[in-house]
């Protein structure tokens, strides 16, 4: 990594804390200090500055005025995480945390390397990955491999969304809002006590929300797209005993929008540029779409036997989901008029893809947390069932081909570890997980069968240390491993492309860091971490529609740093930062085309910076903020092409707002500045597409909390 940057960052971060410091001395900072936020990161109740992992806990506060509605919010709240959506439907989400994730994810064959959780439950299917129709308690974002405690492939990292559960007495919220593009959203959460005693109790949420077409316009359609109607709902049945906690939990949701449209582009004087000039025009002679239907449940046991607790977490969901793209995003006829009957001064559709999947699956877990004498442990078993089919469609050039996916994944696992609290202030860490995945594939291509069944089999260690310079203040080392099983390659062009597995891979993780709160009015944490990951799956583009996946070493290091101080009541100043180095070092493959290559989505540099303030004013209190952040350019795709690389991004958000009594209204906008930009890219012949970021939008919302 470059020195200079690492001191950069180092530097910054001392230069933060001390005024800080300084000013926490002075008394006072009870009133308006931080409070403890108690996380799950480690599978137990604990305080967040006492968990010795990179872990980011966003409140349901901070959920509610920085208004995130959508995962791809959560990069601006946690460094070095980023999150887009995919590029086969609307509705997906494609997520790399310290440069580890996923190319794609609308395929039922991609699996990600960052493990999506609701409610400690697994969720392999990242086509759904919406949140803003629940009431969340507070997200969880683990930042590098999870090997132990979060097993499924979370070798890049983990987020976990903690949705609210029913109270004992009655309360509720009825939100409504609008925004761009005629957004218009209705919201509305309520908790009702079965029993006296409030040990029973249900609680009901949901949303409505509908959008026109305006993100994009289609000039060949001449229309404006990107209308979208989506409708979810939630209901949990909570009990609290003396010993027994349990929670059942039923969702569904259902999505239809325009789906996504792709920008094609050109060279003008050695510049890529879109055809249209403008990368939220786009001129395909199709209709994009997005349709997703999802229902699952979930029932989570625990039982307090005095010195630990037993849990039982059982999930199940049910996804159908389709979607249809031009990804040529309309041809200039003038470029192919080499062809018979071609319209010079037409738009044509050369890459259209469609798909439709289901998908089922049961997740399975058992566990034991707790303490005896001196040592701290969590063990348990856990087992995953997926099934999954679907059938794409493709026309490339004109050329027809479909390709049929069937697909079952069976897997299980045994972990433990261990805390050996040595004294007050030094404990060390041990523990390990055993896991086993039986694959297998019934697949054509063109009518070719491509038939396969594979098994892996890999236990992932971690050992650390931990010490605690003072009761608030947390020094800590591990070394850890992450695991994501071999599988096959869904882009593949041909049968015998899909039918070899690719191998798995493995992160090896060092991380040292330290953590904090001083005198309760900063909370800071800063972590350096190199990861070495063996045999990565890494998608290559074959320049006519298809990918083959090649295994790769890569190595990835960095800095992270996460800081917030409330110097004077009603202010807070926070702010996240990330520099990175990493590159291809190593492959199993003859022709190694990514050797030296930037791995993608890992920018040199990135951070955020925000402020919230609330003030008194009349009858109620005043609440505005906003943050600003920067992210370096990097590459979207492995081969770094100049297609796929993505310039230096700025972001500008901010919201206002005034509570009083039950009543809470407020305006917020996210890239105020416009930032016209996109979030990858990729090409052969006369087919660029880039896909743009999203752009400016704003929400006002009232809600009435009883």
């Amino acid at each position: 990594m470059n020195t200079t940057k690492c001191r950069s960052l180092l530097l910054a971060c001392t230069i933060a804390v001390m005024p800080a410091t300084a000013f926490a001395q002075d008394g006072g900072e009870e009133e308006y200090g931080f409070g403890d936020i108690v996380v799950t990161a480690q599978r137990t109740d604990q305080r967040l500055q006492d968990v010795p992992v990179s872990v980011t806990a966003i409140t349901a506060e901070e959920i509610e005025t920085r208004q995130i509605t959508a995962p791809l919010d959560i990069q601006r709240l946690s460094p070095n995480v980023k999150l887009d959506g995919v590029t086969g439907g609307s509705a997906g989400l494609k997520a790399f945390i310290r440069g580890g994730g996923v190319t794609d994810s609308a395929f039922v064959l991609s699996e990600s390397e960052v493990a999506l959780y609701t409610n400690d439950v697994y969720n392999s299917r990242l086509q759904a990955a919406l949140v803003d129709f629940a009431e969340i308690e507070r997200i969880e974002v683990l930042r590098g491999p999870q090997g132990v405690l979060y097993g499924r492939n979370s070798s890049a990292g983990a987020i976990n969304i903690i949705t609210k559960a029913p109270a004992d007495h009655l309360t509720g919220t009825v939100q409504a809002g609008y925004g761009s593009w005629n957004e218009r959203r209705l919201k509305g959460y309520v908790s009702v006590p079965l029993s006296a005693s409030g040990d029973w109790a249900f609680s009901l949420n949901g949303m409505i929300r509908g959008r026109d077409g305006g993100k994009w316009y289609n000039a060949t359609l001449d229309r404006k797209v990107g209308e979208e109607d989506f409708a979810g709902g939630q209901f949990d049945l909570g009990y609290k005993g003396e010993a027994l906690t349990a929670r059942l939990n039923v969702f569904y949701l259902d999505l239809e929008s325009d789906g996504l449209f792709a920008s094609n582009t050109t060279v003008e004087s050695g510049e890529i540029v879109p055809i249209s000039g403008d990368y939220r025009t786009v001129l395909s002679p199709d209709m994009s779409s997005t349709k997703v239907k999802q229902w699952g449940s979930s029932l989570n046991l625990a039982y307090d036997f005095g010195g630990g607790t037993l849990k039982s977490i059982t999930g199940y969901s049910d996804l159908d989901d389709s979607w249809f793209i031009d990804f040529s995003g309309g041809v200039p006829g003038s470029y192919i008029a080499f062809i018979p009957g071609i319209d010079p001064d037409a738009y044509y559709a050369l890459f259209e893809r469609g798909a439709v999947s289901d998908q089922w699956q049961f997740t399975q877990e058992l566990q034991a947390a707790g303490s005896a004498s001196i040592v701290d442990y969590v063990a348990g078993l856990f087992y995953f069932h997926e099934s999954a089919g679907q059938d794409i469609d493709s026309t490339i050039f004109f050329a027809p081909s479909k390709t049929v996916f069937g697909a079952k994944t069976d897997a299980w696992a045994a972990y433990g570890q261990a805390t050996v609290n040595l004294t007050d202030a030094l404990s060390v860490v041990a523990g390990g997980r055993y896991t086993k995945e039986d694959k297998s594939l019934d697949a054509t291509i063109g009518g070719v069968p491509a038939v396969s069944d594979d098994s892996w089999k890999k236990f992932t260690p971690k050992l650390g240390v931990n010490y605690k310079l003072t009761p608030d203040v947390l020094l800590y080392a591990s070394y850890s491993e992450g695991f994501k099983a071999g599988g096959y390659n869904g882009l593949a062009s041909t049968a015998a492309q899909l039918a070899v597995a690719f191998k798995p891979q493995i992160t090896k993780a060092y991380e040292v860091g330290i953590k904090g709160d001083i005198g309760r009015t900063v909370r800071f944490g800063l972590t350096v971490f190199w990861n070495d990951i063996v045999d990565r799956q890494q998608p290559i583009s074959l320049g006519d529609g298809g990918f083959l996946v090649e295994n790769y070493d890569v190595r990835i290091q960095g800095i992270e740093a996460e800081l917030a101080w409330r110097p004077v009541q009603g202010l807070q100043i926070w702010g996240n930062a990330a520099l990175n180095d990493g590159k291809y070092t190593d492959a199993s493959v003859e022709n190694a085309s990514l050797i030296n290559n930037a791995p993608p989505s890992l920018p040199d540099y990135s951070f955020t910076v925000g402020v919230d303030y609330r003030f008194v004013l009349g009858g109620g209190e005043v609440k505005l903020g906003g943050d600003y952040g920067k992210r370096d350019g990097y590459y979207s795709t492995p081969d770094n092409a100049a297609i796929g690389l993505i310039e230096p991004q700025e972001s500008l958000n901010a919201y206002l707002g005034y509570e009083t009594g039950p009543w809470n209204l407020q305006v917020a906008g996210k890239n105020l500045t416009q930032e016209e930009g996109w979030q990858t890219g990729f090409g052969f012949s006369v087919i660029q597409p880039r896909f743009i970021i999203e752009p400016r939008t704003w929400l006002a919302t009232a809600r009435y909390s009883f």
